[in-house]
């Protein structure tokens, strides 16, 4: 009893502190460290294509291979496509008083696009990452001999960490009403959770570690438009010019909360998600639009912005960040499609890309915006006998400022995409 009594101070420093902002002392061992506001990381990650480019892909459309950044695209759906997307980050970062590595695995999305009548209705389904929180910190602290029951000095730490994040499958569809024009609308489900967890560590066997873990649920339902134009032969024969645009309500969660302690091998509930009552958290409204331009078959350029209006967000308690702004996100790229020309080279079987990408942020601290540049890479490995591919892109970024007390991050990441595309629901016939 004595030892459990002794816990209760650290519970009271960990309630007051488990969703405290970041500080210049804190030591930070994994993940990224902008991951831990707001709702995580936002993810732009939208088709494997686009991403070689370092564009959101609004104004791109593969036949052979899928993508979700705007509905009005999948009227253009020839074959049926589907494609899986596995991911590996790694962290370089650094403050003034610290640095670290670290390396994270994420998968998707996760997205089918099926014709309904070629070239003119195609529909999609997709299963996509919107935000990641992954983090892990550490902080020292020293109490007085009258601060405690040691007889003596008594360090501790604090460890904070965070994992979870926002989804969103999505079910929408695709029309051309005319040749050059098609317009889209994609219902879905946002949901997510993100776990919280703030642990007590002494230098004092009489004084037992303890932890709080808070979990946070969201769901809600979202609507997204597009629209798409495309026209061949605008400025010389066989090119190709393509505008694109979205746009994405807000969405208003369904949230809930509870508190745990996890205390002598069981979790503990000290809060339960009836004391919090339903929060308000909003997903805010977010909006792209680019062009792309093809002055022949093998080469192409694009470039679009992506808007947030993080402004808007609003917390569990239904009130607005200090800490978050609107974000801007601006890309640039283009690819060469190699396999097109008549060459018989090893490197004429592969399609290239290369963008590059600036993000303003949504995160303002310490008067500092977090602005991240990106530069991106993709080699599309095409299958010899079927419309089917493999897609390797990378990305080599730099995020945040070791300047007022904040963190700098190097971050390069890998995609593995594995494209598969096939004319399906035909009737063969044998001549």
């Amino acid at each position: 009893m004595r030892r459990l009594f002794k816990t209760i101070p650290a519970l009271a420093i960990l309630a007051a502190g488990i969703c405290s902002p970041l500080n210049a002392q804190d030591i930070w061992k994994g993940g990224s460290a902008y991951s831990h506001f707001g709702l995580g990381t936002p993810h732009d990650f939208r088709s494997s294509y686009a991403y070689g480019m370092g564009v959101y892909g609004v104004a791109l459309h593969d036949s052979r291979v899928p993508g979700i950044a705007n509905p009005a695209a999948w009227s253009r759906a020839i074959f049926t496509n589907a494609s899986g997307t596995f991911e590996i980050s790694n962290y370089d970062a650094s403050s003034r008083d610290t640095q670290y590595r670290s390396s994270e695995f994420h998968a998707g999305p996760f997205q089918v696009v099926m014709p309904v009548f070629r070239d003119r209705l195609g529909i999609a389904l997709s299963v996509s990452p919107l935000t990641s929180s992954r983090y892990t910190l550490q902080n020292q602290y020293l109490l007085g001999p009258g601060e405690n029951h040691s007889g003596g000095e008594l360090q501790y730490v604090i460890e904070n960490s965070g994992s979870g994040g926002i989804n969103k499958i999505e079910l929408g569809f695709g029309y051309r009403i005319t040749n050059s024009f098609s317009i889209g609308y994609a219902p879905s489900l946002f949901l997510g959770s993100i776990k919280r967890t703030q642990s007590v560590f002494f230098d004092s066997p009489d004084y037992r570690p303890t932890n709080l873990q808070e979990f946070t649920s969201h769901y809600g339902f979202g609507n997204r438009f597009g629209i798409y134009f495309s026209q061949r032969n605008t400025f010389r024969q066989n090119d190709r010019f393509i505008l694109g645009a979205m746009v994405s309500l807000p969405v208003n969660f369904v949230s809930e909360r509870k508190l745990e302690s996890r205390i002598d091998f069981s979790n503990v509930t000290i809060r339960p998600a009836s004391d919090y009552g339903d929060g308000q958290a909003t997903y805010p409204m977010e909006a792209s639009a680019g062009f792309s331009y093809n002055p022949n078959p093998y080469f192409q350029i694009s470039t679009d912005v992506l808007y947030q209006n993080w402004n808007d967000y609003t917390n569990f308690s239904g009130e607005s960040e200090a800490f978050l702004k609107d974000r801007i996100r601006a890309g640039l790229g283009g690819q060469f499609v190699a396999t097109r020309r008549d060459a018989s080279s090893f490197w004429s079987n592969f399609v290239y890309r290369l963008g590059v990408s600036y993000d303003t942020g949504s995160l303002k601290l310490n008067n500092t915006d977090i602005e991240t540049f990106t530069i991106h890479s993709g080699l599309s490995i095409p299958s010899s006998r079927t419309n089917s591919s493999i897609d390797i892109n990378a990305e080599y970024g730099f995020r945040g400022t070791e300047s007022s007390g904040l963190i700098s991050e190097r971050v390069f990441a890998l995609k593995l995409s594995f494209n598969l595309s096939e004319l399906m629901f035909i009737q063969r016939r044998l001549q």
